[in-house]
């Protein structure tokens, strides 16, 4: 998206949810320059949090160096709190957010947090136990999502939320409840809604696809990302009904 469309998407959010939700705005751009005139526009219109991933074409290479960039971005909306989104699969930068925490907080008096949505579960419970009094850790994998509960997480971002949200409801309050049994078999679930989605393509054109099933038309992807067409979607939903997908995402949590 271009930041004008960007910015658009943040203004039509922020009107649509004020008094109804926390709406955290992504900022993240390949451009230093664009995520910052985009944290300040999100700032102007009040939001409740601003995150970002970093540039990652030149990219930070050190917990000092990403904290520095990052800095830059935050002081745009300087009395907005910044979440650091952390989501090496896409961007390529794995390094240790608990060091990086430890040194951030020291750049940006704003920062309140990061969403981990690396895959190890190690390194987000390290963050946990050394900054959970102080920051906000959000979990982003939704796939282990009981595992980041175990560990006691309490707050979570993910796509897939969208369509699984009464499955993922289910696991929270069986949780909650001491009902392991239970948040296993709904984690299953959630599993499997997931692993079926991969087989029709890539995450982004399958997710639209399945927020569109659940009733939330979305619209289509842009290149090099494809559309799914008629026909796959219908064996797409097919597929979900057969397996008994479906009855679990417009199921009552």
């Amino acid at each position: 998206m271009t930041v004008a469309e960007r910015k658009l998407m943040a203004e039509t959010w922020l009107a649509a949810s004020k008094g109804k939700l926390k709406t955290i705005v992504h900022v993240g751009a390949v451009a230093l320059r664009d995520a910052q005139e985009l944290a300040a526009h999100a700032e102007s219109l009040g939001a409740d949090a601003i995150a970002a991933i970093p540039t990652f074409y030149f990219a930070p290479r050190t917990p000092v160096e990403l904290a520095t960039s990052l800095q830059s971005v935050a002081a745009a909306a300087p009395n907005t709190p910044f979440l650091y989104y952390h989501i090496p699969a896409m961007t390529r930068i794995e390094m240790d957010m608990s060091v990086f925490l430890t040194i951030a907080k020291a750049q940006i008096p704003t920062l309140s947090g990061v969403k981990y949505s690396g895959f190890d579960l190690s390194g987000a419970s390290r963050c946990l136990l050394d900054h959970g009094l102080e920051f906000e850790v959000m979990w982003g994998r939704d796939d282990v999502m009981l595992g980041a509960l175990a560990l006691g997480m309490k707050s979570f971002i993910g796509s897939s939320y969208n369509f699984t949200a009464p499955i993922a409801n289910k696991i929270i309050k069986a949780v909650e409840a001491g009902d392991f049994e239970t948040a296993r078999n709904e984690q299953k679930k959630l599993k499997k809604v997931m692993d079926l989605t991969e087989r029709f393509g890539d995450l982004v054109s399958t997710f639209k696809a399945l927020t569109a099933i659940a009733g939330v038309p979305v619209g289509p992807t842009r290149a090099p990302l494809r559309t799914i067409n008629a026909k796959e979607m219908q064996k797409f939903r097919s597929t979900l009904q057969e397996q008994g997908c479906l009855e679990w995402l417009t199921g009552s949590d």
